[in-house]
């Protein structure tokens, strides 16, 4: 049950009703009810790791308050969630070994990751950790421990909530709100335009590239890296909008993940801007506890890089991620010498600089996908290799020409009526975010409609609406099953 998929749209009218009209006193345990409900939608096999692992994290909490040995407790409930995370995401990368070595094989269908279980057990260690440190009391009530781990608009793929930010929200009272609602369906609706309407019409063709590179080269490739930018920013921050849009329906704040990422002027202010919730927990879990900036300043460079190098390896088993994460721990490194020899002066600079900052950082990022995107190394290097290789603009016409042609299998008038459409919705979707970033001061994305007068709001939401019914159109040949989101690999 995707949030982008026919089902949703039927599953979340019908869990709001029965919240509103539940009693308070059953609130929390019709909200555990169908938060697993909707994660065993989305994962039959080891759904069953979700509420063991929920069991250990919260024993584990109330007894290291009473235990002489704090430490065995918590290390003893660390193995536990990070040995099953280690387990699963890193088995083929293990077992291939084994194979290579003694010729064994297995079946690694059968092992294959569980949905949600990085970001769930990303909770759970924070929580043991903030107990650990003493930060934080345990939490005495076990129901709102399983319903903050298991609440279904962050379990598949986050935002990475904080226990101090989300279990005082099962104290309140929730009751219905029209505002509140209503701004609720704002976001939810910019979520789904950017999933459905750009991310998943881009999909189309970047597949096809990346399924066939030798075909393509030069601008082809420059272009395919360009937009698959576009691609996993709008696939990733969508589903976090409908994550934030969901609990806000029913009355819960969560995290903003995405604050205009594309729009950074430097590489640091990427990853304040780019999953928000991920790099707020690597910062306080690794970084920190490393030593942060209080040491001497080679390990602090050094710090810097080890966090990244760790991001790089959670995302993935292979020497793809590996990359990708090394490569931008190499540029948050050169971003702090470079700022501690050329203090940031901000305000100081003029539009022009700040605007040729901010497309050096996205050549830098959109590079770097490029390891995140391709299947393996060889791929990658070809895809490298390959980029200035032929600039004609008649190649890439013709590259773009049939990679829409495969992709979806068009005519030749609906070839042409695919890149308008993808012209508009990327345009659309560099709008949002120029208007978000320069036109709102608190970066709400939702306050632009609210500054509309009626007739130009209702105008945005139909052709919002128009956008998403026929990019669902389009991706699906009708109202069937829809695409999955990128980060449930991760």
């Amino acid at each position: 049950m995707n949030f982008n998929s026919v089902s949703y749209m039927v599953f979340l009218p019908v869990v709001a009703t029965g919240w509103f009209l539940i009693p308070e006193k059953f609130k929390n345990i019709y909200l555990l009810a169908v938060s697993y409900y909707f994660y065993l939608c989305n994962e039959v096999r080891f759904f069953l790791l979700l509420p063991v692992l929920t069991a250990i994290t919260w024993g584990a909490g109330a007894v290291m308050e009473k235990a002489k040995n704090k430490k065995a407790v918590f290390l003893s409930a660390l193995l536990a969630n990070l040995g099953t995370l280690v387990f699963f995401k890193y088995n083929r990368f293990f077992l291939g070994a084994i194979t290579t070595a003694t010729g064994a094989v297995f079946d690694l269908t059968k092992w294959m990751l569980p949905m949600g279980i990085s970001f769930y057990v990303f909770m759970a260690v924070s929580y043991l950790a903030d107990v650990y440190t003493g930060k934080y009391p345990a939490e005495k009530s076990m129901l709102k421990f399983a319903c903050y781990i298991s609440f279904f608009p962050h379990i598949l793929m986050g935002p990475i909530d904080r226990r101090d930010s989300f279990i005082p929200q099962l104290d309140k009272k929730h009751k219905f709100d029209y505002s509140r609602v209503r701004t609720a369906c704002q976001l939810m609706a910019i979520g789904f335009f950017k999933k459905i309407a750009v991310a998943d019409i881009l999909a189309k063709m970047i597949d096809r590239v990346h399924s066939d590179l030798t075909s393509y080269t030069g601008l082809m490739l420059i272009f395919t890296a360009v937009m698959y930018s576009f691609q996993l920013y709008a696939d990733f921050s969508g589903y976090s909008d409908i994550a934030r849009g969901s609990a806000m329906v029913l009355g819960f704040d969560i995290k903003d993940n995405f604050r205009t990422p594309y729009l950074a002027t430097s590489i640091k202010d990427f990853w304040r801007r780019w999953h928000i919730s991920l790099s707020e927990w690597f910062t306080s879990y690794i970084y920190f506890p490393l030593g942060g900036s209080r040491v001497s300043r080679g390990r602090h460079l050094g710090n810097l890089f080890i966090v990244f190098l760790v991001s790089g390896i959670w995302h993935g088993n292979t020497w793809n991620y590996v990359i990708w994460g090394a490569l931008h721990g190499v540029y948050r490194v050169g971003n702090q010498l470079i700022n501690s020899h050329f203090p940031a002066n901000g305000s100081k600079n003029s539009p022009v600089v700040n605007w040729l900052k901010r497309l050096a950082v996205f050549c830098l990022v959109t590079f770097s996908w490029i390891f995140f995107r391709a299947k393996d190394l060889p791929s990658a290097g070809y895809y490298i290799s390959h980029l200035f290789a032929d600039l004609s603009p008649a190649t890439f016409m013709g590259g773009l020409y049939n990679a829409v042609k495969t992709g979806f299998d068009a005519t030749p008038l609906l070839i042409y009526a695919y890149i308008a459409f993808n012209i508009v919705s990327v345009t659309v979707l560099v709008v949002i975010d120029c208007i978000r970033c320069f036109g709102m001061k608190d970066g709400c994305l939702t306050g632009v409609f609210d500054k509309m007068k009626p007739w130009q709001r209702w105008l945005c939401y139909y052709g919002l609406v128009a956008l998403i019914m026929a990019g669902f159109i389009m991706n699906n040949g009708g109202y069937g099953a829809s695409a999955s989101f990128i980060y449930n690999n991760y």
